[in-house]
């Protein structure tokens, strides 16, 4: 047997050498040598060389060609042919690689795997009649041993002073296992610690164990950093680089607050749940109620999920599990504004695809279904129809909303001003067949709908050019956005919500607007003021910029 970093081998007296995973010792290839036996092998490098015997005559003969093969390839390479019959081979890599082939009668010839074999290499072991047995070389490969079947050992060396390995030794076997005494124990003793009993390992349950409900986690929150160093950090990119401040001793801990304890107890209690919630549900923040529950489907469906144990009210929820939900909340915010709610409920038209028919249906299934979920499926799919929803953005694939990267906050502010805008259209009473397909973009009929008696608002647009030409148009909006002022500036100034709703309302922009006077685009100054209002203002947060 011989092992290399790649392979285990392994001589067959069959004349096969296999080659096994170190490992898992699988057979991954397999030479078939020599037809009769193998005599000896040994590997060096990338090169495998055996030596063996051949089936003649209905007996075996010394093959006098060494099998060379190649590991890199997995193949064989031309046979090398010696002068004596080989018995045993060993690599010599001294200078180069050199194979020294021993025949049982003494005879020793030294050649390279690549080269022919001469016979002046041959030389002679003295061994005055009994036959060589065994033969190896030594690790320093300064030495040569030939073993006969006498009994005695021939040593040949290069040179009168051979190295050989100093720190040579027998193998140390282990120990037999023993197992010191126990100690003596006195059961009269009431004091004796029962841990100085060994107790084997098991898998089972033991009875000094503590149950789950016993026990709880305990967050380990990091400690606050020092305001001294927040105040001092500079960063770099993203990494902060603050001084020490020299206010703590080196290996100097505070001590633990009763406060810092107290923190805790309001997150120590597993919430109830009759399919369960995560495994350490108590180390987050977010209150119990306000969670998000993940809702295991068995093979009843919807009909074996207990929605009573998280909604004990008669007001109906929508099923979020479906493409397009996040309109939900704003579908909730429509249904509790009476007005609209009645004006859908009562809508009906031709139209395939009509939002305010599908949206009274789910009104209307939310006003039956005294607090089980309700699916808003056929008004999700009349909304993907519309052109107008796809042009805006408005319908999410599956993979946005599973990877997270979509603005909810503004995508929501633009299905809100869509949907107004769209309700406003369907429902605008006009006289004749046409009463239902609405009449374009422009809100200047607002007043026929009831959506635009609760959300319209009349609008100036005042633009200025820089010659002094000055055009006024008037409008009709659903929607405010409001408009913070820039919060660059520290320390932040504080602003009234009053002040804020009328920068959103009364709006100045600088843009660049084609001017008939001048016949070119001039920088033009745009103001717009809100002139009257009937019913409701729908007001849209453009961002969560805390003022």
């Amino acid at each position: 047997m011989r092992q290399s970093n790649r392979f285990f081998f392994c001589g067959h007296t069959s004349g096969k050498v296999s080659l096994r995973d170190p490992r898992t010792f699988v057979v991954e290839h397999e030479f078939d040598a020599h037809s009769g036996s193998l005599s000896d092998f040994d590997v060096h490098g990338n090169l495998l060389v055996t030596c063996g015997f051949s089936s003649r005559m209905n007996g075996l003969a010394c093959d006098r060609f060494l099998k060379v093969y190649d590991l890199r390839m997995m193949r064989a390479t031309t046979p090398l042919q010696v002068h004596i019959d080989p018995f045993f081979l060993r690599f010599i890599p001294t200078y180069t690689s050199r194979l020294a082939i021993i025949s049982q009668t003494g005879q020793c010839q030294f050649c390279e795997p690549t080269g022919l074999a001469n016979p002046a290499d041959i030389f002679h072991v003295n061994t005055v009649g009994p036959l060589i047995m065994t033969f190896d070389v030594s690790a320093s490969k300064q030495a040569l041993a030939f073993g006969d079947s006498e009994g005695c050992v021939h040593l040949w060396a290069d040179s009168p002073e051979v190295t050989f390995n100093a720190y040579s030794r027998e193998t140390d076997f282990a120990l037999p296992c023993m197992v010191d005494t126990l100690p003596h124990l006195d059961w009269n003793q009431d004091l004796v610690p029962l841990s100085l009993i060994p107790v084997p390992l098991t898998s089972d349950a033991l009875l000094s164990d503590w149950p789950a409900a016993n026990s709880a986690p305990a967050p380990r929150r990091a400690p606050p950093v020092d305001p001294e160093i927040l105040r001092t950090m500079k960063k770099v990119g993203f990494i902060g680089y603050a001084p020490n401040p020299r206010t703590k001793l080196r290996n100097q801990i505070p001590y633990r607050l009763k406060e810092m304890d107290n923190e805790f107890d309001n997150f120590s209690q597993v919430p109830e749940s009759p399919i369960g919630r995560e495994e350490e549900p108590h180390l987050y923040r977010v209150a119990k109620k306000y969670r998000k529950v993940t809702i295991k489907y068995s093979k009843l469906g919807l009909e074996d999920f207990d929605f009573k144990h998280y909604n004990k009210t008669l007001f109906a929820g929508l099923e979020p599990h479906i493409p397009n939900a996040y309109c939900n909340c704003m579908i909730q915010v429509l249904y509790f504004l009476e007005p609209v709610r009645c004006l859908v409920q009562n809508h009906l038209c031709q139209k395939e695809f009509c939002l305010g028919c599908e949206l009274g249906l789910l009104f209307h299934m939310l006003d039956l279904s005294r607090g089980d979920p309700c699916q808003g499926s056929n008004f999700l799919r009349a909304f993907r129809t519309i052109p107008e929803a796809s042009a805006l953005g408005l319908i999410l694939a599956d993979s946005d909303e599973a990877t997270g990267k979509v603005n909810l906050g503004r995508l929501i502010q633009s299905w809100n001003r869509f949907i107004l805008t769209q309700l406003h259209q369907e429902t605008q009473e006009q006289e004749g067949p046409q009463a239902y397909r609405g009449a374009g973009s422009s809100f200047g009929s607002s007043g026929d709908s009831v959506i635009g008696q609760l959300f319209s608002c009349e609008m100036e647009n005042c633009s200025m050019c820089r010659c002094g030409k000055e055009t006024v148009r008037v409008s009709s909006t659903l929607l405010f956005t409001l408009s913070y002022p820039d919060s660059a500036e520290k320390p932040a100034k504080d602003y009234e919500f009053a002040q804020i709703l009328k920068r959103s309302i009364c709006l100045e922009q600088n843009t660049q607007a084609w001017c008939e006077n001048c016949e070119k685009y001039q920088p033009t100054v745009s103001l717009a003021w809100g002139d009257r209002h009937e019913g409701l203002w729908g007001t849209a947060l453009s961002g969560a910029v805390s003022p």
